[in-house]
């Protein structure tokens, strides 16, 4: 298939929008020219399901915070993150933006497998390009009206923590700067915070918003000083909250803990908050899991929801005690796919049946993790898409972004392997006619 004879969606994309249309040296270009259909009433259980796992996630992570630091460290929570991890935020939820992500089961059921709560990406993807792809096929876009909502947030999120104060006396507002920030050197971080930059400044247009990339990043004692000579008053970062912790200043000092201390002492809010690292750690859904079976922690109907929808998850220390079969094996802290294994167990041995190896691995920032957990392995449908170089089959990763305790954008990204890495493509939605 050549690229330049063929005209699809894809060239109806922003490229100062979606800047990785074309990423790294792969053959293809990211986005699939084909669209996936589901009806109306999918989107409406993943929207559902997500919400109410959201709920369950929320009381669970009140259960980790309670718990005496031993039992964060037994999860391989950094050390150094416990005591900025119970400290009250603004919106009273561990996380405010944050992504659910679910595959389908070979009847067609979603199960959800991941949560990224700390710094989701994929978000140019859904609450835009989506759109763009829906309305050039003429199909109706199941994330109709997220864009606004997202906005409508964002706006909140500015009015509660970045909002000028009047002084009355001098008759003038003092703005408080409200500051995006990734490193500016990875197009899809780039991309996505200042995507939500600009979403922020148009629902709030006459506001204090601006970028400063990580390697520009100071603080001082007052916090973060910009160049104005401002400080700002709340910070959105792209970047993990357990890299964080660990960096250092050229001089050896804990830059991590002192960034944390400053927000301790309240001299800017984040967002995400700290805490989203308690449902970020991959074994928080083993948590989730090993509470629901208990059946003395959650309602019945949160029981049942867990069982309906999550992946039954495990923590590394249970794992000779399950049964024979197939099991997931993944890092506490991997990221896209990195270091992922399935498992064959049968009696007391297990042998790897298959290891994930992602594209450009060394690209991949994420903390090295000491534990693991172990999911049950689910057999995926497979279907076939049509990409830059021809058609080809693979499994679909389902996302259902939650904006606070609100279901909102959905979409998908289509990979080759069952397990999506850096190659999986991403794969509009529309709704079946």
């Amino acid at each position: 298939m050549n690229r330049t004879q063929t005209e699809s969606y894809i060239d109806a994309l922003n490229p100062r929008v979606f800047t990785y249309i074309q990423y790294a040296d792969y053959a293809d270009r990211y986005p699939t020219h084909t669209v996936h259909e589901f009806p109306q009433a999918f989107y409406d259980e993943m929207r559902t399901a997500s919400a109410g796992l959201f709920h369950i996630f929320c009381k669970a992570a009140q259960v980790l915070q309670n718990a005496p630091d031993d039992f964060a460290r037994a999860m391989d929570l950094p050390r150094e993150l416990l005591p900025y991890l119970r400290i009250p935020n603004a919106f009273g939820l561990p996380t405010w933006l944050s992504r659910f992500d679910f595959v389908l089961d070979e009847k067609g059921h979603i199960r959800m497998v991941e949560i990224n709560a700390d710094t989701p990406c994929f978000i140019v993807e859904s609450f835009y390009a989506n759109g763009v792809a829906a309305a050039y096929h003429g199909r109706r876009d199941p994330n109709a009206g997220a864009r606004a909502q997202l906005r409508d947030f964002l706006t909140r999120i500015h009015n509660q923590l970045a909002a000028p104060i009047a002084d009355l006396k001098r008759q003038m507002l003092t703005h408080r700067p409200f500051v995006f920030s990734c490193f500016d050197d990875y197009p899809e971080d780039l991309a996505t915070t200042r995507f939500l930059m600009e979403q922020m400044q148009e629902g709030v247009p006459h506001g204090d918003i601006r970028f400063r990339s990580f390697y520009e990043m100071e603080i001082d004692a007052r916090g973060i000083p910009l160049t104005d000579n401002s400080y700002a008053s709340a910070l959105y970062r792209l970047h993990p909250m357990e890299i964080l912790i660990d960096e250092r200043t050229a001089d050896g000092e804990p830059l991590g803990a002192m960034f944390l201390d400053l927000y301790q002492e309240g001299c800017f809010a984040l967002m995400n908050p700290p805490e989203a690292i308690l449902l970020q750690n991959k074994s928080f859904m083993a948590l989730v899991h090993a509470l629901a079976a208990s059946e003395q922690f959650f309602t019945p109907d949160e029981c049942a929801l867990v069982r309906r929808y999550l992946v039954p998850s495990y923590f590394e220390d249970d794992f000779d005690a399950l049964g024979d079969g197939r099991y997931i094996r993944k890092e506490i802290w991997g990221r896209e796919g990195r270091n992922v294994r399935v498992v064959q167990k049968h009696f007391n041995e297990h042998t790897t049946a298959f290891e994930k190896k992602i594209d450009y691995a060394d690209e991949v920032i994420c903390r090295e993790s000491r534990a693991a957990m172990y999911q049950d392995f689910v057999r995926q449908p497979r279907f076939v898409h049509t990409v830059d170089s021809g058609t080809t089959d693979g499994c679909l990763t389902l996302s259902c972004f939650m904006l606070f305790d609100t279901p909102s954008a959905v979409g998908a990204r289509f990979s080759p392997a069952e397990i999506a890495g850096t190659e999986a493509y991403f794969v509009p939605l529309v709704i079946t006619e």
